[in-house]
């Protein structure tokens, strides 16, 4: 999981826990930064999912490594998606799925072959990347977030740190940094090192969309507590580190994306469900990459699920806010 696509719940649950005043606060630091995509960005997709009775919201976060790359045909390309998340509120707003799809996962990219799924990016921009999601989920994507990684670093520097429990101690190799196993505070490059590692960990990219969950439970207790939420000036500086590093689609826009965090975050925690996508092996590419195989059948079966209202058959995370 992206840490970011829960943090948005956050700032809905800011708001709606804070009150008028301190919301107002929360909205304007956070909206003042966010850029925004092209107006026409997703109206070269084809063959996409048809729009669904009543009006389930369907949103795609993509989180970066860099916000580097921008252009102003088709969205931010030139880099490799680091976390795909697809976020689904039903019509009725009883209740928010949030299914995250391995980054390494092994699929067809339109007019380029087979790839990983975090190659979209850099082949075809957000265009290609949604219609690969909605290819796997066969949900319609109603709106696009863009969020750069290196959030993590400001974020959690102006929140003073943040605590993660750790199941097990474990080495980068990339960057020599030990985490111990335990209860760890991180701020700034540790923070970032923490969510990015992947190797040196048994599991690989599923083991960093854990370790992605258990930093977004210490961002969003420490952005939830008393002491926070009562100080403007801090939530200022936090939310706007935030917003510095986000991009949406133009639907968003304005007090768009404010509206659909609070309506979010107003679901009641026990019916907010998180999900892996189900992958059923692994295997090497020709050139050599290491790829996660997809349960396509089992995630296809689990969409329309809860399509259906229903809770599906995969693993599920923890919701860390409430």
């Amino acid at each position: 999981m992206s840490v970011f696509l829960k943090l948005l719940l956050v700032v809905g649950a800011v708001a709606v826990v804070a009150g008028v005043g301190v919301g107002w606060v929360v909205t304007t630091a956070f909206t003042g930064g966010v850029a925004t995509l092209p107006a026409d960005a997703l109206d070269t997709l084809v063959d996409r999912p048809a729009e669904e009775p009543g009006d389930p919201l369907t949103l795609l976060l993509i989180g970066t490594d860099s916000r580097a790359g921008e252009d102003d045909g088709s969205g931010v390309r030139g880099q490799r998606a680091d976390s795909l998340m697809v976020m689904r509120v039903a019509p009725d707003r009883s209740r928010v799925d949030v299914v995250s799809i391995p980054r390494d996962s092994w699929v067809d990219l339109p007019g380029r072959g087979q790839a990983k799924a975090n190659a979209a990016l850099a082949f075809g921009g957000v265009p290609m990347t949604t219609q690969v999601v909605e290819g796997l989920t066969g949900w319609r994507v109603d709106h696009v977030v863009v969020v750069d990684f290196t959030a993590v670093r400001e974020i959690t520097t102006q929140l003073g740190g943040v605590t993660v429990q750790n199941p097990a101690a474990s080495t980068d190799p990339r960057t020599g940094r030990t985490f111990a196993a335990g209860a760890l505070r991180l701020a700034g490059d540790d923070a970032l090192t923490y969510v990015r590692q992947r190797h040196g960990l048994p599991g690989g990219d599923l083991d960093r969309i854990v370790r992605q969950q258990k930093l977004l439970k210490g961002i969003a207790d420490e952005l939830l507590t008393s002491q926070t939420l009562t100080d403007p000036n801090r939530l200022r500086l936090v939310l706007a580190a935030l917003g510095g590093h986000v991009t949406i689609d133009a639907g968003l826009a304005g007090p768009g994306l404010p509206r659909v965090a609070s309506a979010a975050a107003a679901v009641p925690v026990d019916s907010r469900h998180f999900y892996t996508a189900p992958v059923s092996g692994s295997g090497r590419s020709a050139d050599g990459q290491a790829y996660l195989e997809l349960d396509r059948a089992t995630l296809a079966f689990a969409c329309a699920e809860i399509a259906a209202g229903r809770t599906p058959p995969l693993a599920q995370g923890t919701d860390t806010i409430g």
